[in-house]
């Protein structure tokens, strides 16, 4: 008894590494498009190399979907029998997300003068054409039946925000009424669903973004956090971690076979879906090992990298603002005038990303601290107790970084 007791978390009021790991995920995404979206044809050598490792900025999306997964369980099933359970999670969650989200349409639709937008920004008064699937939560539907992201400029990358509000809408039902076996094995379930989802779909639909962007279609990386945050609460606590951990170089070496796989047309969208399966796996046992009091130290010794963590608390502004301003430098040409600031085509790509990541970063701070942060204080009005003193060691590991 006395193992599996030590094999749990001790009680702390604060994982910063979880904070690192969303610092990770989000200067991923970033680079994805401060570089790669900015090279359509790549000058040189050295433009091929950096679009193509900046290119995997994508899997930071993946990154962020697993952790939302894993702390968002974690949260309910530690508040499972509250009697606020379902008043505190909806409450806690729509004071975190709606202001900022609502909060830019709003300005984009209705604050922006409409002369404004037509002399600086025309494409962006399609937003208001198209604003209902912004306003539902419905923009992953919206780019999937358009075939296109460059529909829906500045804001298409919404569509991870939609599949995230989708489960929270129905996950928090799950937990609640069935037992933990029962949903581990609705976890992982719906995982298989999303990687047969995406097959299907391989051979049935023309139009790849549907298996990109469709809720069914991520759920994978979603419930696979969810799965471990489950795992790790039950009998033997941290003792199935270790176990996962084993299999970690099987499912790498999996992933890195895929990739080296020539494919093309329905293979290709095939060898993905069994790829980004795989990514959630890795993904999820890495959010796990990094919440682990006995992990690899030298992990989360980087993971507690200030800076790292900075990026963390304040990656949903840096999500929201930087997708903006990449469009904005896409479209507009930004990158030919920091060219001709620096006399060179890859000197100006790399000011570029620089210039368009610090103002990212002053814009998501200013967000936080002069927009977010009243709504974010109204949070402690709705607190749900912990279903048990072993709930709340759990819970003080995920509480405060998920709140962010």
């Amino acid at each position: 008894m006395s193992t599996l007791i030590t094999a749990r978390p001790v009680k702390q009021a604060h994982v910063p590494e979880l904070d690192g790991i969303r610092g990770i995920a989000i200067l991923a995404v970033m680079s994805m498009h401060f570089i790669a979206a900015q090279i359509p044809v790549a000058q040189n050598g050295i433009e091929r190399l950096a679009a193509g490792i900046t290119g995997y900025g994508m899997w930071g999306v993946d990154l962020f979907f697993v952790l939302s997964g894993y702390l968002i369980t974690g949260l309910l099933a530690d508040t499972r029998e509250s009697t606020k359970y379902y008043s505190s999670f909806y409450m806690r969650r729509t004071l975190r997300i709606f202001p900022l989200y609502y909060g830019v349409i709003f300005v984009l639709v209705f604050l922006i003068p409409r002369g404004f937008l037509e002399s600086y920004a025309p494409e962006a008064l399609q937003i208001r054409s198209v604003q209902p699937w912004l306003w539902s939560y419905l923009t992953n539907v919206y780019v999937a039946k358009e075939g296109s992201f460059y529909v829906l400029p500045y804001v298409s990358h919404f569509w991870t925000l939609a599949i995230e509000e989708h489960f929270y809408l129905l996950w928090p039902l799950i937990v609640r009424l069935a037992s933990r076996r029962a949903a581990i094995f609705v976890a992982i379930a719906l995982s298989l669903a999303a990687l047969a989802s995406r097959i299907v779909l391989a051979f049935t639909v023309s139009n790849d973004l549907w298996a990109q962007v469709f809720t069914l279609c991520r759920l994978d990386t979603l419930c696979m956090g969810a799965a471990f945050a489950l795992w790790v609460r039950g009998p033997e606590g941290w003792v199935v971690l270790r176990r996962a951990v084993k299999g970690l170089p099987f499912v790498v070496g999996a992933m890195l076979a895929l990739m080296l796989l020539p494919s093309q047309g329905v293979s290709h969208q095939v060898t993905l879906a069994l790829k980004e399966f795989l990514l959630a796996i890795f993904c999820a046992i890495f959010v796990s090992a990094s919440a682990w009091p006995s992990g690899w130290q030298p992990m989360r010794a980087v993971l507690r990298w200030r800076p790292l963590m900075l990026m963390g608390k304040y990656s949903y502004g840096l999500y929201i603002f930087h997708a903006m301003i990449g469009a904005y430098i896409g479209l507009h040409g930004g990158v030919a005038y920091f060219a001709d600031l620096v006399g060179s085509h890859t000197g100006g790509l790399f000011l570029q990303a620089l210039v368009s990541s610090l103002l990212s970063v002053l814009i998501a701070v200013a967000s936080y601290h002069l927009y977010e942060t009243p709504f974010l204080r109204l949070k402690r009005l709705f607190k749900a107790e912990s279903s048990d003193r072993r709930g709340d060691a759990q819970r003080a590991l995920t509480n405060a970084v998920s709140d962010r």
